[in-house]
């Protein structure tokens, strides 16, 4: 496990790493040492494994760096493509593998007879799972992609392990990029700051200040405020509470657990994007106060910005967007959906949950054409915005359930969270006293 970001252990590393970094390493050595860090942080992190998740990690990287190489200098546009699918086609495949360990392990098992499924997958997953597996992913599948495109010179063997393994946005991102991509400000592109001039970034007093002031949101976000708000989703997280918490109980446990999990996650990027900044690096922002997005599209625009960006530009735009008629719009939504549900936990539930945020997404679209349509003229008004950010909270609220346990325990939930049941039960007991 990664060395928690509350300890002081972690604290001392940051703290004298930046020193050194600063004040004692080259300039021109100062990439090799923040690899060094990465690198060393990410051997601590997998030392419950005896080390194996950073050998893989290490393996796998290289691998990946060798298919961009072979992207870049291959002689025809058919070999570049077939270099490019393979590549990713590999990246995915490693994803899919660690993300359904449980599962994969309990049907091997399973097929040829063996006992102790759950106790051996649950091993696994403990022990073989390499931390930050999907921000690794997609941060090879974006170089890859981008090397294909040729927009840009490719990475360096420093460039290309140092921005994979960059140990702030490690295990919990953001997704930051090596290239820039459409509308992102060049300058939070991780090549563009390695190649400045002289290298890496120069020391700026701003840079450290900012870096502090956002750790320091950070930890009153992610350590104080977050864990007051995980006590009271307690109903919504735990299903042993279920037989025993009325139905608005559970709805404002929903609500608890819709801030915490915006303050929680939020505040761990306001600390990955502040001791990034400590060494004089940007990254994206993650987040946009989605909790009070009139409607889910303006939510996913705001809500991990890093991840939709990514699935928007390597997902929804190669399956034709919105530029091939109406039913392919709303299925390339709905296939970014589940998408974004799968990229959390590979689950029926999860599957469910996607499926039912996609077809919010195509339900919006179609009501604002027909609104727009209809009156074309009117403007929206503070108590349609506030309408608007009541009806995404609930719809959260009412999703959580799948989003937090298995389908089956959600339908529990949502039977005790909607008391129309109840309602007609105190209504029959009513009659029969007439």
């Amino acid at each position: 496990m990664a060395p928690p970001m509350q300890s002081w252990m972690f604290v001392v590393f940051v703290a004298a790493s930046v020193l050194l970094y600063w004040l004692a390493v080259p300039r021109r050595f100062r990439p090799h040492f923040l690899l060094a860090l990465s690198l060393g942080y990410y051997f601590v992190c997998s030392l419950n494994a005896f080390a194996l998740p950073f050998f893989f990690l290490l393996f796998y990287l290289y691998g990946m760096f060798v298919v961009g190489i072979l992207i870049d200098g291959a002689k025809t546009p058919e070999a570049r493509k077939g270099w490019t699918v393979a590549g990713v086609v590999a990246a995915i495949a490693v994803l899919l593998f660690f993300k359904t360990t449980v599962t994969t392990t309990k049907l091997l098992l399973l097929f040829f007879g063996v006992g102790g499924g759950d106790m051996l997958a649950g091993a696994l997953t403990r022990f073989g799972v390499p931390v930050g597996i999907s921000y690794f992913s997609f941060r090879v599948i974006h170089y890859l992609i981008e090397v294909y495109r040729g927009k840009e010179k490719r990475a360096t063997p420093l460039e290309f392990f140092l921005y994979v393994t960059f140990f702030p946005t490690m295990i919990s991102g953001p997704i930051h990029r090596f290239f820039t991509m459409r509308r992102e400000d060049p300058a939070e592109s991780f090549a563009n700051q390695l190649r400045g001039p002289g290298g890496t970034p120069k020391y700026n007093f701003d840079d450290i200040t900012y870096g502090v002031w956002r750790i320091l949101q950070g930890v009153v976000k992610k350590f104080v405020v977050a864990d007051f708000f995980f006590r009271l989703c307690e109903p919504m997280r735990v299903p042993a509470l279920l037989p025993t918490t009325e139905w608005w109980q559970l709805w404002l446990a929903g609500h608890a657990y819709f801030v915490y999990l915006y303050i929680d996650f939020s505040g761990y990027s306001d600390l990955a994007i502040g001791i990034a900044r400590l060494f004089g690096f940007r990254v994206l922002e993650n987040f946009n106060w989605g909790l009070f997005a009139p409607n889910m599209r303006e939510y996913w625009r705001r809500w991990h910005m890093s991840l939709t960006n990514w699935l928007v530009n390597y997902v929804y735009i190669p399956l034709g967007g919105d530029r091939k008629g109406e039913f392919r719009t709303d299925f390339n939504t709905m296939v970014t959906l589940v998408a974004v549900a799968m990229w959390h936990r590979f689950a029926l539930a999860l599957f469910i949950w996607g499926l039912f945020q996609g077809g919010a997404l195509v339900f919006l679209r179609h009501y604002l054409r027909l609104k727009k349509r209809l009156f074309p003229n009117r403007k929206t008004s503070w108590w349609g915005y506030g309408v608007g950010v009541f009806l995404v909270w609930n719809w959260m609220c009412f999703l959580w359930p799948l989003f937090l346990h298995s389908a089956r325990i959600a339908f529990f939930y949502w039977v005790k969270m909607i008391p129309l049941a109840s309602a007609l039960k105190t209504l029959g007991a009513a009659g029969g006293g007439m």
